[in-house]
């Protein structure tokens, strides 16, 4: 398991090939497809209800700043759940009172993203959290396990290592997540300032870049996973399998543990379910400790799945 191995420019060969190959290809495709679609049609949706709700109440069309408004209101106890937090209905009725609430982390939380931030980029960015690593085990489950299955590996080995193959592949998975979720945060900024003249671009802009940098880090554990997968299993549709039935297992487990033995909510930081959101907090010590976190997933995972790898019969 020696990374004295490594090339440099072995691995950015692997690793544009790799990119490109994935983005022809038909898994590649259908990858772009859904996240685009989800993000996309996250944005739509999350203001048709509100829009029709307020012409119901009212009778009158709203103008966009007052539908904002009335959105954000509306979405308060949701992004103040998806945050961790608890409702103001489930809190007790000794800990309503409007000191003790603005004393509440996730009410300051979703405040700052709901108030301090355009609201309706911020609602989208957060659901994509959530999203994110099903998508990315949907687009990054096949790194692998394809080529292992068919003996494909065993040409490449002629001429290079397996840890300069290992870490180019992943690199080829960052790279091509990157490129979609790029895409689907400028279309959304785009489709917000055009659409509602509410934000100015300015923070259009500022958040949207931090949203970009936000899902990459989010996905990068989930890519680093799934290759670990990949490397154990010569079925792509086993990796495939595996891969989201473990990262949609861990949040339910989590979700009914905390319903019924508190303590066994922790179960969702055996993958970074627990910590992803802190990367839109605004405290930055909480932003840096979560983006650490993320990085030392990614470096658990990969060190697993490269250890796997090497020793492996290709």
């Amino acid at each position: 398991m020696s990374f004295r191995e490594l090339q440099l420019r072995h691995l950015r060969l692997i690793s544009l090939y790799g990119a490109r190959y994935v983005i022809r290809g038909g898994a590649g495709l259908v990858y772009i497809m859904l996240v685009l679609s989800c993000g996309l049609i996250t944005a739509h949706i999350i203001l048709l209800p509100v829009e029709q709700e307020a012409k119901e109440k009212t009778g009158v069309e709203l103008t966009d700043k007052e539908m904002l408004d009335h959105l954000v209101e509306v979405a308060r106890p949701a992004v103040q759940w998806m945050l961790g937090g608890k409702t103001k209905n489930e809190r007790p009725v000794m800990e309503r009172s409007a000191g003790n609430e603005k004393e509440d982390p996730e009410i300051r939380w979703a405040a700052y993203l709901l108030d301090e931030k355009p609201a309706l980029l911020s609602a989208v960015i957060l659901i994509m959290f959530y999203f994110t690593p099903f998508l990315v085990a949907l687009g990054s489950f096949n790194q692998y396990s394809g080529d292992i299955q068919s003996k494909g590996l065993r040409y490449q080995l002629l001429r290079t290592s397996r840890t300069n193959i290992y870490f180019g592949r992943f690199l080829a998975a960052v790279f091509y997540t990157v490129f979609v979720n790029a895409i689907l945060i400028i279309i959304i900024v785009l489709y917000l300032g055009l659409k509602l003249d509410i934000y100015a671009w300015s923070a259009l802009a500022r958040w949207g870049l931090w949203g970009i940098l936000a899902l990459i880090a989010v996905s990068i554990p989930y890519i680093a996973f799934c290759g670990w997968i990949s490397s154990m299993i010569d079925s792509p549709f086993g990796s495939m399998t595996i891969s989201s039935i473990v990262i949609s297992a861990i949040p339910l487990f989590a979700l009914f543990g905390r319903a019924t033995w508190k303590p066994a909510s922790s179960i969702c930081y055996a993958l970074p379910w627990g910590i992803q959101n802190y990367i839109l907090h605004p405290d930055w010590t909480w932003v840096l400790g979560s983006l650490a976190a993320c990085g030392g997933y990614t470096i658990l995972f990969l060190l697993l799945g490269h250890h796997h790898f090497t020793k492996r019969d290709l």
